[in-house]
């Protein structure tokens, strides 16, 4: 038996195929899965049914229907069967393609999302914030895929020293639901800082079990914050929609969740100039009220109470030396003045009493005893000393004492007579 390549094969069928007039020209009646618009202006999607499925895809070169392709869209497509050799499949290459209604699924999503809108699921006022600085995040979502090693990649990238809580869940199928569900709840009572649930893009059969009523009950009743990252950006589910925050990718849900370090050494290292600065300023507060409780206390001490008196009393000497001197000029002033004046007094009365004796003097002399002696006269004193006024005063034998201006002679009476009978001149 001949041995074929694999590329002979692909290559066989894709001739089988190419040959069968029914397959060029065919149209096929389905449902819209997986559509991605590319970015070279392809569009890839899947149409099925019940049963199976097939790929398609709408080349950039050929027309665009007036409405724009979504997952869950019925349409008819028209085109012909090829075989991409490369890959080993065929798909149907879109010739033209019409609406033919509106998915069952996207319709019971449509339901639902009303449903849950009207009992507040997806209120901003029940929505928990994220917290800034989270140190152990829970992650549910399946064991294996992209979106747990992209999770991880970003967030040891971020914050090497975050603590990941795996809770691996079923994400599509049957009992995925309950998986995810249980994931949500044991994780919620860890007491973690924020839980990431999600999973890749794929269709909306895929993304299922992140629209029933139990999963997003779950989300809506955790206490911890929750972060969904449900498929691609593109994709939405009433999961996304009931949680705290909402993320376009597992990835972004990891940059959401998880602060970068750098980020909070940053944060760190500005929070630690300012408290150096509060703590600088305060320090210098405390410094400047001890240096015044200091000053205060020294101006009490009885040192300082002490030097204080005695500076008064330094002032209080000195005003009263100056006011004594004020007080001494004055008086030696006055006294000055007063003395100039004494002496003025003190010469006229001088030379008042000076006349007076002089004529008590000329009068004195005038009645003086000596006076008359010089004149011839004498001064009689009896042997007594006493005067002798008259002849009566003196008897005969009797001594007396007679005074002349040039001296004195003693004498006896011999004889007296009266005046009748002698006198000057006679």
């Amino acid at each position: 038996m001949r041995e074929y390549s694999v590329s002979e094969v692909n290559n066989r069928i894709k001739n089988l195929i190419a040959g069968d007039f029914a397959l060029n020209n065919i149209s096929i009646k389905g449902e819209i899965s997986n559509c991605k618009h590319h970015d070279n202006g392809h569009i890839y999607f899947t149409l099925k049914d019940e049963k199976s499925n097939i790929k398609a895809v709408l080349w950039k070169t050929r027309p665009r229907p007036d409405f724009v392709l979504e997952d869950g869209m019925k349409v008819i497509v028209t085109g012909s069967i090829s075989v991409y050799e490369v890959g080993g499949y065929y798909q149907i290459n879109a010739l033209e393609i019409k609406r033919d209604g509106v998915g069952d699924l996207y319709l019971r999503l449509a339901k639902m999302k009303e449903e849950f809108a009207s009992i507040g699921y997806f209120s901003a006022q029940y929505k928990k914030d994220i917290p800034e600085f989270a140190r152990r995040i829970g992650i549910v979502t399946a064991r294996t895929g992209a979106a747990i090693q992209d999770i991880i990649h970003i967030s040891k990238d971020r914050n090497p020293f975050v603590e990941l809580c795996l809770y691996p869940a079923l994400v599509q199928g049957d009992g995925a639901v309950e998986s995810i569900v249980n994931g949500i709840k044991t994780l919620d009572a860890l007491d973690l800082d924020v839980i990431i649930i999600g999973r890749g893009g794929g269709s909306i059969e895929d993304l299922w079990a992140f629209n029933e009523k139990e999963t997003v009950e779950a989300v809506f009743c955790a206490k911890t914050p929750i972060v969904s990252a449900v498929g691609h950006e593109t994709d939405d589910t009433l999961t996304d929609l009931t949680a705290d925050r909402r993320a376009a990718t597992p990835s972004d849900a990891a940059r959401i969740a998880v602060c970068e370090w750098s980020y909070i050494q940053e944060r760190i290292s500005g929070y630690e100039l300012v408290l150096t600065d509060i703590i600088s300023r305060r320090i210098d507060t405390l410094r400047n009220k001890a240096e015044n409780y200091r000053l205060k206390l020294k101006a009490r001490s009885p040192e300082s109470r002490l030097e204080i008196q005695k500076r008064k009393a330094q002032v209080f000497k000195e005003n009263l030396n100056r006011i004594l001197k004020n007080r001494l000029s004055i008086y030696a002033s006055e006294l000055s003045r007063n003395s100039d004046k004494l002496s003025m007094i003190m010469d006229g009365k001088i030379s008042m009493e000076r006349q007076k004796i002089s004529a008590y003097a000329e009068k004195l002399e005038a009645l003086s005893p000596l006076k008359s002696l010089s004149r011839g006269y004498g001064y009689v004193e009896d042997e007594k000393g006493k005067r002798v006024n008259s002849v009566n005063d003196i008897n005969v034998d009797e001594l007396i004492k007679i005074y002349f201006t040039d001296g004195s002679a003693r004498a006896m009476i011999k004889e007296k007579t009266d005046g009748k009978e002698g006198c000057f001149g006679n």
